[in-house]
């Protein structure tokens, strides 16, 4: 009799209980942690693999599951920043400011080193300098991308304030691979894309002419919900700065070609706010 009663016990737990969830369809993954970037195209599963090792150690470092989330540009990323939908973002400096002013994201940890607009041409074309690209056909990578927008501040530096009658065309891509292929395929004269990548495609063997490269400034940036409790804030950026010591993280170097992190506050991007005019 007591074995039935409590069978019968469970039962009614079980289904007050699937009731329960049922009548809170989030609760499942109220445990997982969004882990925001922009993914210019990329699919789920492409971003989630590129992802898989760090995901996996900052999983380990809060104790819950980290989801990634790619978005397909930077207006998409921007509203879900501003909602506070994500735990955790890694993106271009100038979307960590903006979700800083919109949401309290707080950096913590940035990729060593300095992110600079290039200009540059196949050898081919003879374009060399500066003025040599007038009346060109140019290629940026998306429009809302930083580099794209620092590669317009160094226009203006250099006396070009309109680059629509300063060039024949304009083009954008995806990403900066579209940027190459444009070149190669002659679709444009001139390419923009990180200085870090021309020299690594002249290492490749691209036979590439540096037009003109651009001021440096921070690199891919890391940053938290600021309403995260304040310990759990401290472990992911002391985890951060350890993170290449660690297998899975280290695995994520190894995909992405980066060396690992280095502290960061939000004082460190004063200039680049300056330079893009972000309010």
């Amino acid at each position: 009799m007591i074995g039935k009663f409590s069978a019968l016990w469970c039962l009614r737990c079980c289904a007050l209980g699937f009731l329960l969830l049922a009548g809170r369809p989030g609760l499942a993954q109220e445990r997982a942690y969004l882990l925001g970037v922009i993914g210019y195209g990329e699919s789920a599963q492409m971003i989630a693999s590129e992802y898989e090792g760090l995901s996996a150690y900052l999983s380990r470092i809060v104790k819950r599951p980290v989801r990634v989330e790619g978005s397909r540009n930077f207006d998409v990323f921007a509203e879900r920043a501003k909602s506070k939908r994500y735990h955790f973002i890694f993106a271009a400096p100038s979307a960590i400011i903006q979700a800083n002013r919109d949401a309290g994201y707080e950096p913590v940890a940035k990729v060593p080193g300095r992110l600079a607009a290039a200009f540059m041409a196949m050898g081919k074309t003879g374009i060399a300098f500066p003025e040599d690209m007038k009346g060109k056909r140019i290629g940026f990578t998306g429009k809302d991308a930083m580099i794209t927008k620092l590669a317009f501040y160094e226009l203006r530096q250099l006396g070009i304030k309109d680059p629509e009658k300063h060039f024949s065309s304009t083009a954008y891509y995806n990403d900066a691979d579209g940027v190459l292929a444009g070149m190669q395929m002659n679709l444009i004269d001139v390419g923009v894309a990180n200085a870090g990548l021309f020299n690594a495609w002249v290492q490749k063997g691209e036979d590439i002419n540096l037009i003109h490269s651009g001021k440096g400034v921070p690199h891919l940036t890391f940053a938290v919900r600021g309403n995260l409790p304040e310990y759990e804030k401290k472990a992911v950026a002391e985890a951060l700065l350890k993170a290449g010591q660690d297998k899975d993280a280290s695995d994520y170097f190894k995909y992405s070609g980066m060396a690992g992190f280095e502290p960061a506050k939000l004082a460190d991007f004063d200039e680049l706010t300056k330079i893009l005019d972000i309010k």
